[in-house]
């Protein structure tokens, strides 16, 4: 599973999953996050803004095996269904962030979806004096994600070297 948390960082931090979708939620809702990878046996993550990676499921191509949840507290909230996708079951505010599924083979490389950003949508009046504040923070909501893939760069950058040092076996 390492090894898996050290293709993650390497391909998220090297470009191949820069780029992420949009999409819109609200709080309470059931949401399916498709998995745009060919699916067998496959994994999602999820990235929050200041936190680090958060491994939620692996699931496996035979249907005899059930989910494997890194927290079996997950398997309240996330589900897997049977072409890859993940069902977040009463979304709230602890499940908002960027989600990854990555599918892995032996013998070839991960391939890693684009992500899928959750936020929250507003509909009530309440949350219109929410809409105007958010303006002010904005910049500390791309601050907070500035400092996350800058800190993601710097891991990828030790986890490169641990992997050269792994791969060789020099010090």
């Amino acid at each position: 599973m390492k090894i898996l948390h050290l293709h993650f960082y390497l391909l998220v931090c090297c470009g191949a999953a820069q780029s992420f979708t949009e999409k819109s939620v609200d709080l309470g809702q059931n949401v399916t996050l498709k998995c745009e990878v060919s699916v067998k046996d496959v994994s999602w993550f999820l990235i929050k803004p200041s936190e680090s990676l958060v491994f939620i499921l692996h699931s496996y191509s035979s249907s005899i095996l059930a989910p494997y949840y890194r927290n079996i507290t997950f398997s309240k909230r996330f589900s897997v269904l049977y072409n890859g996708s993940l069902f977040i079951h009463n979304i709230s505010t602890n499940e908002l962030g960027v989600y990854y599924c990555i599918q892995t083979q032996i013998a070839s490389p991960p391939d890693i979806s684009r992500g899928i950003r959750l936020y929250i949508r507003n509909h009530s009046a309440a949350n219109q004096t929410f809409k105007i504040e958010a303006p002010q923070n904005q910049t500390a909501d791309e601050d907070i994600e500035i400092r996350l893939w800058r800190n993601l760069f710097i891991i990828s950058g030790v986890m490169n070297g641990v992997l050269l040092v792994a791969v060789t076996g020099e010090l």
